[in-house]
């Protein structure tokens, strides 16, 4: 009957007994050239290790997948108070080792993070893609409105240089034009300028009166002849008027006598 009873207090402890929960520390600094196999090595002495997540560092070259660099990290381990302990024990202390240890002098920086589970960190690594992806979307938005930009500029600017080009052909032809007008004056102007009048000479002076005798004399005549052809008009006119009066009145007369 001992037996009995003391199997079901038993029975009845561990049914009381709660599970065990994890507990995630927060690493915000890892040691260069450490990966996820030799973190899991190192903390697995001290409990038994879940989970994993290094983030890789964007802005350090990388070398390889063996030479990658990380900035931070988190380790889930299979119960918080191990996790509790080893932030305790292990925040700003040296890794230490052995000599040949190349980590040996760097110093750990470790935090447990309170009622922190693997789902919120799966979630802010979710809202921090979608952000880097968002941002990345808008860089490259504002990247192709500045080169569309900056093409419209450069057309823009090949056009006004053809237009001005073509300003200056249509400007230097005027000017050419121009100025071959007025050396063709200049020279005119040049040749009134140095054209020496002489005096003219008697005979000079004499043909020139006796040629406008010659063009008065025929005017003149040529005036007598348009008068007198004239007045032969006139005349010749007044003779036929007074015929055909003549002529009506003659034939009056040879009427009245007939009758």
């Amino acid at each position: 009957m001992v037996d009995h009873v003391e199997e079901n207090r038993e029975a009845s402890k561990k049914k009381s007994k709660k599970p065990i929960e994890s507990g995630i520390i927060y690493l915000s600094s890892i040691p260069t050239l450490m990966n996820v196999t030799i973190l899991r090595r190192y903390f697995e002495v001290f409990g038994e290790v879940g989970r994993i997540f290094l983030q890789p560092n964007v802005k350090a070259k990388s070398r390889g997948k063996r030479g990658r660099v990380f900035s931070e990290g988190w380790v889930e381990f299979k119960n918080k108070k191990i996790a509790k302990s080893v932030a305790a024990s292990l925040n700003c202390m040296p890794i230490g080792g052995k000599k040949k240890n190349k980590w040996r002098e760097e110093l750990w920086n470790i935090k447990y993070l309170h009622r922190f589970k693997w789902a919120h960190l799966n979630e802010r690594l979710a809202y921090e893609k979608a952000v880097h992806s968002q941002r990345m979307r808008a860089e490259i938005s504002q990247a192709k409105r500045e080169a569309n930009f900056y093409v419209q500029n450069a057309e823009k600017n090949e056009r006004l240089k053809k237009l001005a080009k073509r300003k200056l052909k249509g400007d230097k032809n005027e000017k050419v034009q121009e100025s071959g007008i007025d050396q063709d004056s200049s020279f005119a102007e040049s040749e009134r300028i140095y054209k020496v009048r002489l005096k003219e000479t008697d005979e000079e002076i004499m043909k020139k009166k006796r040629l406008k005798e010659a063009k008065d004399s025929k005017k003149t005549r040529r005036k007598n002849l348009n008068s007198e052809e004239m007045q032969g008009d006139e005349l010749s006119k007044q003779k036929s008027f007074l015929t055909k009066i003549f002529s009506a009145g003659a034939g009056a007369d040879s009427e009245q006598e007939d009758d």
